[in-house]
């Protein structure tokens, strides 16, 4: 999917949803690069146009790319709490010709994932344990993802720094970092590999400035730590992955 019918999609979930709301709702539209570095052994940086959508009305909700429908939930002023169902897409993926480790190597794919979500917050920070499996079956993996965060507001500053444990098991690591029988090539030092589960670690903030009173500057810097079961891979050489994003945002009401 391009990314305009994208965005077109995820504008089109926000504006149903919001008519089920009596209060004006504030949502954010934009879109900005989206960089990501590669753990394969001298891959190159990777760079695609991103749409970027925020809105929640307490039914359904949009952070970035990543949509989610609460079915269960409380929110009040000491603390709100959430059950969501949710899916967001999964932006790893190489081509064979991305570098000379890869070479003959089956091309792995993007892939969408969706699960279910429980979030809670208090005025002492965020804390969201997500599981969420494979949607498309290119990996047929499962991924949990445990964040704590908080939001901090400085005048026209917003910072929303986050920590996260995620677990990848056994068929997600395998596919993205694994080597197949059919895929060794000792030659290149490429001898076959079964990736198992690991726990990674991700640290994150989101950054957004106010520039005028419906236009923003946003940006996302984040920093992945590989696990063992992902560095052992003879196609890997690098533990740290690091992404992020930057886009101009404009705000309205609903």
């Amino acid at each position: 999917m391009t990314m305009k019918y994208f965005l077109i999609l995820l504008l089109g979930i926000s504006l149903c949803a919001a008519k089920e709301t009596e209060k004006p709702l504030e949502a954010y539209l934009g879109a900005g690069p989206y960089f990501q570095t590669q753990p394969y052994e001298d891959a190159s940086m990777q760079t695609v146009a991103s749409p970027v959508i925020f809105f929640d009305n307490s039914l359904i909700y949009i952070r970035w790319t990543r949509v989610g429908f609460y079915f269960l939930g409380q929110s009040s002023e000491e603390l709100s709490w959430g059950f969501s169902l949710t899916a967001q897409p999964r932006p790893y993926n190489y081509e064979s010709t991305d570098a000379d480790i890869l070479a003959g190597m089956d091309d792995r794919k993007t892939s969408w994932e969706g699960g279910i979500s429980f979030a809670a917050s208090n005025a002492y920070g965020y804390i969201e344990l997500l599981v969420a499996k494979d949607l498309l079956h290119n990996s047929d993996g499962m991924v949990s993802t445990l964040e704590i965060g908080k939001k901090i507001k400085s005048g026209s500053w917003t910072f929303v720094p986050a920590a996260s444990v995620i677990h990848y098991d056994s068929a997600f690591n395998d596919y993205y970092y694994g080597v197949t029988q059919d895929e060794e090539n000792l030659l290149i030092g490429r001898p076959a590999y079964q990736a198992k589960s690991g726990i990674n670690f991700a640290v994150q903030s989101y950054i957004m400035y106010d520039v005028a009173d419906q236009w923003h500057l946003f940006g996302n810097l984040r920093a992945d730590y590989h696990d063992d079961a992902v560095t052992n891979s003879p196609i890997v050489d690098q533990q740290m992955m690091y992404s992020g994003l930057i886009s101009l945002l404009y705000s309205f009401e609903l």
